[in-house]
């Protein structure tokens, strides 16, 4: 069993990170002949429900990164209550472009991660079903001859500027390094 993270809300804006979880669950992942995982799962508390159901090609993913699903919040409690979700997905390092289908939900991309996050003020006993399609376009870090390649001539291209300040750095660290290395390698497409 994998587990799937429960956060707290994150308005994605230029220059903010996503926050960090505060509970996850368990849920079950399977691999489809085209390469998408199907992910389902959930969690109940004395409070709340959370169901999930939704592909993506997480282990597939070079250039784009999409995913689509459904979560159901539900409010078990007597009182109207807010209830969260959120989840977060491992992605090549780039520069970001995401495009989704609706607006009650939220992508934020940033460093090498996507996440999901969507929440609702619900009345007792009141379910929602949230539906989402939403895509994030990766311009990767490490293209430096802008072949479309991350290969042999950008690791030289890197090299040659060893040290120095400059599109080699890719972690704007002030200094191509090992650091900038791992990246490149990370998203190295041969």
């Amino acid at each position: 069993m994998k587990k799937i993270v429960l956060f707290v809300f994150c308005l994605c804006l230029a220059g903010d990170t996503c926050r960090p979880p505060l509970a996850s669950f368990d849920v079950h992942r399977l691999e489809l002949e085209n390469g998408y995982l199907h992910t389902t799962g959930g969690m109940a508390t004395e409070n709340r429900t959370v169901e999930v159901d939704y592909t993506d090609n997480r282990r597939i993913v070079h250039t784009v990164f999409d995913s689509q699903g459904t979560v159901t919040l539900t409010n078990v409690s007597s009182d109207a209550r807010k209830i969260k979700y959120r989840h977060e997905v491992a992605i090549p390092r780039g520069e970001y472009t995401t495009t989704q289908h609706q607006t009650d939900y939220e992508v934020c991309a940033s460093d090498g991660k996507v996440t999901f996050y969507t929440e609702a003020v619900l009345a007792s006993m009141a379910p929602l079903v949230i539906d989402w399609v939403y895509a994030v376009e990766i311009d990767l870090y490490g293209d430096f001859n802008d072949d479309g390649a991350i290969d042999g001539y950008d690791l030289g291209l890197f090299f040659s500027n060893w040290g120095l300040d400059g599109d080699t750095d890719i972690n704007g660290d002030g200094i191509t390094n090992g650091e900038d290395l791992g990246i490149l390698f990370e998203n190295w497409t041969g």
